[in-house]
């Protein structure tokens, strides 16, 4: 069973910079949801699971100087490479937090989340805990994948493969794969009203089709699927991967979509 605190895809200086890279396809999206949920200057935010801190940034940016942005992690390495790379902010504090023990002093106009929910063993626990550090009034805006959609306009056997890893990995170590699809019933048992929902997700073809996102996703598992004897990033060809998977596609003229974004964001109190 999957230790219902941890993040499984590790806290190296290498994973963080997989979610940096990450972030370049999917922050346009996520700043696209707080905007549209009402976050703006001079909130107080509360952003969970910060990891490398790039959601955090979104929300500086809406708030602006007038605002405040509390990130929090439970991982102090993570949070010491979030202040070193982003101290030049003084709208975000970072601080040291367990969710499913969160117990803050204060109470926020706006929590936010990208892709946290989904590594928690009991999301609906951490969702109603949330609700409790929001002001009257206040947003609870979670942006969360769903990674088990059709992938592609067309089957091919490079793109199966990759596939087969990534889901089959998710359901071993216990991440959510489907956690954006559900954010709808997450927010109703926790007691909250239903959420507005919103959905997006990199798409494109040829030399655009968003191959790296997938790769980039599967270079995470490959230290569990190494240690477990799956496969090894010399077996997958992991360096060239990306070309390999894009040139596949290519030939078939399909269409390739990322992970689907599922926004949910809702007025509490």
């Amino acid at each position: 069973m999957k230790d219902e605190n941890r993040y499984v895809l590790g806290e190296s200086e290498s994973e963080h910079s997989r979610l940096r890279d990450q972030s370049v396809v999917f922050d346009p999206l996520t700043k696209q949801l707080h905007i549209e949920a009402g976050i703006t200057e001079g909130m107080s935010v509360l952003d969970i699971g910060t990891g490398a801190g790039d959601v955090a940034v979104i929300a500086a940016d809406l708030v602006g100087p007038d605002g405040h942005v509390l990130a929090v992690d439970r991982n102090p390495e993570a949070l010491e490479g979030a202040r070193s790379r982003l101290g030049h902010r003084r709208e975000i504090e970072f601080a040291e937090a367990d969710l499913c023990t969160l117990d803050l002093d204060e109470d926020f106009d706006a929590i936010v989340g990208r892709a946290v929910l989904m590594h928690l063993r009991s999301p609906v626990e951490v969702v109603e805990r949330l609700g409790r550090h929001l002001r009257p009034g206040g947003l609870l805006v979670m942006h969360e994948l769903d990674v088990a959609q059709v992938w592609a306009s067309a089957d091919t056997p490079l793109l199966e493969h990759v596939r087969e890893l990534i889901l089959q990995t998710f359901a071993s170590i216990g991440i959510h794969s489907r956690m954006g699809r559900d954010l709808f019933a997450a927010y109703r048992s926790a007691g909250l009203p239903d959420p507005h929902l919103t959905l997006s997700a990199p798409v494109g073809g040829g030399a655009e089709a968003p191959s790296f996102g997938w790769v980039n996703a599967l270079a995470a598992l490959l230290p569990y699927l190494e240690q477990q004897g799956i496969v090894t990033g010399d077996e997958l060809g992991i360096d060239s991967l990306t070309q390999r998977l894009t040139d596949e596609l290519d030939a078939e003229d399909a269409t390739l979509l990322g992970p689907l974004m599922y926004g949910a964001y809702c007025t509490v109190g």
